[in-house]
């Protein structure tokens, strides 16, 4: 082993996007000790007595190692005590101690960098250790192994504690370690004999957002704006970059930054990187040199889960095809995919998605791009120099334009970096004002993007100053004063001013105080109320959604008739149905879009899974009407190429002959 000082290394935080300070140099560690009976005891003590996440190679340092000294400086007593066995003449400083630890069960020479949270990637070539500098390249540790054997050993060790079958068979596998940390080796025959070469790349403990990557200067204020204006949409994203850009940082930040409470699916291969703070959170780990084709099946299979947001942490090659499927259907999707530019992401991932056996797509590298440039709405780039990791262009997806004799991309740059030397800036094409984009020069917001911020300008709720909430209970108190004098007309009359501005629980429960003092008007309003409500249930029965909104909108206007009568579950649970009624409609009119330029695009079979799996039963008859008749075009094209039989239209027919009987009387 070299003898060497400790050479103080340049290094960055785990998965970070921003380089840290130099890593203060180490004090210089007891020699090793070779005995293989000292080696073996200590060995077979620690194994017995300490949890077998404590020898993960990567598990906290300041965790393991006080559970190392306490179990070793026991057997060390013992032995003294009984006056015989290999360890009663052994130091039991901490050093010692733990460099007992190290040689005996742990990454040996290694083991220092594996502790050191700073250090994002240890790379182990034989007998030699590299470690990561500036989140660019390594730097020769000066300790070595004392033979490449030792190394090899460790590796298959760990390998069989973990079931993963590593042999000469199957020479290269990842290792699930904990913490989100990635372990790749390579035996032989791939290396040479009795050597292996193992990278070992830390995962981040702690759940990233975007607050998290602004406080690392990956992005300015404006961008970090931008992004968050675009997570509130509920956008899909592509992120793109190099390996150790942060993708899978960004990718994490954007989930944890997702508002409201969605039910999250992550899909990873071999590692679980990506931490979620959603309660709401299904994690699937998939191994794909296990079973091929896994990493596709789990994203297919999203499809019947339903969840508000899907993240499969990288896109690598034909299981983009059902990742794309997954875009199409509505849901919300963010993903990561190797590449150097925002352009060439999109092409790439067209070309996984066409690629054999992928979902879908095989063969179909166009009608991939279009679906693609048509389903995700945001392509992030990041890039990595001088030890900094930024966001180097954000760009918004318009649909795909004809480019020769292929389609491709119409990208719309919003944000990009820009280097002078040392420095960053970038530069935005636009700017946040509330949840709108406004642009530097003519209106550029791609058409879906436009319809989301519309909607999610009618879901966010106007803040209401304090001083409406005094006006409030000022409203209240002089209602109830009124009240308390037998004036039921003048209560009603404060408290409807205001109601007018704002729709409050404890205006309702005053109005309904002034209310129970007059019987007869109490039995009018309570009639007139019912008579709504009946209204309501009528229209929703018939699926007639801007009906029961009308006669809902029509009480809600009167506090006197909202106050006067509460049906079950009161009347907001009656307004729950209206607009999760209304919420169908608004989803199968898009869905419905989507199949019919499918059909001009000459795929039927597309525009087929797109509606099968709405309810007619539970949209609004002229939306479940047009919705049939585009599935019918479907399936008769479909039947013409001898794809579909006839008793695959026969339900469709029925159904839609009993609406147009329904319509029509």
């Amino acid at each position: 082993m070299s003898t060497s000082p400790y050479r103080p290394l340049l290094v960055i935080e785990d998965g970070g996007l921003a380089a840290l300070r130099p890593v203060p140099a180490r004090e210089r560690r007891p020699e090793p000790i070779n005995d293989p009976n000292i080696l073996q005891v200590v060995r077979d003590a620690l194994r017995d007595r300490i949890s077998a996440e404590l020898l993960d190679p990567v598990a906290p340092a300041a965790t393991r190692n006080p559970e190392v000294l306490r179990v070793l400086r026991t057997e060390i007593g013992a032995q003294i005590e009984r006056g015989y066995g290999p360890l009663r003449d052994l130091p039991t400083d901490e050093g010692s101690l733990l460099r007992l630890f190290q040689d005996a069960l742990g990454w040996g020479p290694a083991q220092p960098y594996l502790d050191d949270e700073r250090v994002q990637e240890v790379k182990i070539i034989g007998d030699v250790i590299m470690v990561q500098e500036e989140g660019g390249d390594f730097t020769i540790a000066p300790e070595r192994f004392a033979n490449p054997r030792e190394a090899l050993d460790r590796a298959l060790l760990l390998a069989a504690r973990l079931n993963v079958p590593l042999d000469r068979s199957r020479p290269q596998d990842t290792l699930p370690l904990a913490h989100g940390t990635r372990m790749h080796v390579t035996i032989p025959p791939c290396t040479p004999e009795d050597t292996a070469l193992i990278c070992i790349r830390r995962g981040r403990r702690y759940a990233w957002s975007l607050d998290d990557v602004l406080r690392r200067d990956a992005c300015s204020l404006a961008v970090g704006a931008l992004l968050r204006l675009l997570v509130r949409a509920r956008c899909s994203f592509l992120i793109a970059g190099e390996t150790g850009s942060g993708k899978t940082a960004l990718l994490e930040a954007i989930i944890n930054s997702w508002p409201g409470e969605p039910h999250v699916i992550t899909i990873e291969d071999n590692t679980l990187e990506i931490n979620v703070r959603h309660r709401a959170w299904t994690r699937e780990l998939v191994q794909t040199t296990v079973e091929r084709g896994a990493f596709g099946r789990a994203a297919r299979e999203v499809l019947r889960q339903t969840p508000s947001l899907v993240a499969p942490g990288e896109t690598r090659a034909e299981e983009a095809g059902a990742i794309l499927a997954v875009a199409v259907s509505g849901h919300a999707v963010v993903t990561t995919i190797h590449a150097r530019s925002a352009a060439r992401a999109v092409q790439r991932f067209a070309d996984c998605a066409a690629m054999p056996g992928a979902y879908i797509y095989e063969g179909r590298r166009d009608n991939a791009l279009e679906d693609f440039c048509d389903n995700f709405h945001v392509v992030i780039h990041l890039e990595k120099t001088a030890g900094r990791r930024y966001i180097s262009e954000v760009a918004l997806l318009d649909g795909a334009e004809a480019g020769g004799e292929r389609p491709r991309p119409r990208l719309i740059e919003l944000a990009h970096a820009e280097v002078a030397g040392d420095d960053l800036t970038w530069r935005v094409a636009a700017r946040v004002e509330g949840e709108t984009l406004v642009w530097d020069g003519p209106e550029r917001t791609p058409a879906a993007l436009r319809r989301r911020l519309e909607l999610l300008r009618l879901q966010t709720p106007t803040p209401v100053a304090a001083t409406s909430q005094v006006a409030v209970e000022i409203s209240v108190a002089r209602a109830d004063t009124a009240t308390s004098a037998g004036e039921t007309g003048q209560a009603l009359a404060i408290l409807e001013r205001a109601w007018r501005d704002r729709r409050d629980e404890r205006l309702v429960a005053a109005a309904q105080r002034a209310i129970q003092i007059d019987l007869s008007l109490a039995q009018r309003l309570g009639g007139q109320a019912r008579a709504t409500e009946s209204a309501v249930r009528e229209a929703l029965a018939a699926r007639n959604w801007p009906e029961a909104r009308a006669a809902y909108a029509t009480l809600a206007a009167s506090l006197p008739l909202f106050a006067a009568h509460t049906p079950p579950g009161g009347w907001a649970a009656l307004e729950a149905l209206i607009a999760a009624g209304e919420e169908n409609d608004r989803v199968a009119v898009e869905r419905v879009a989507q199949a019919r330029t499918a059909l001009e695009r000459s795929r039927p079979h597309d525009a087929a899974d797109l509606l099968a799996s709405f309810d007619p039963g539970r949209l609004s008859p002229p939306v479940a009407l047009d919705l049939l008749q585009t599935r019918r075009k479907a399936l008769l094209a479909l039947q013409a190429s001898g794809e579909v039989g006839a008793a695959a239209l026969a339900p469709v027919e029925a159904t839609i002959s009993a609406l147009e009987q329904r319509r029509n009387v």
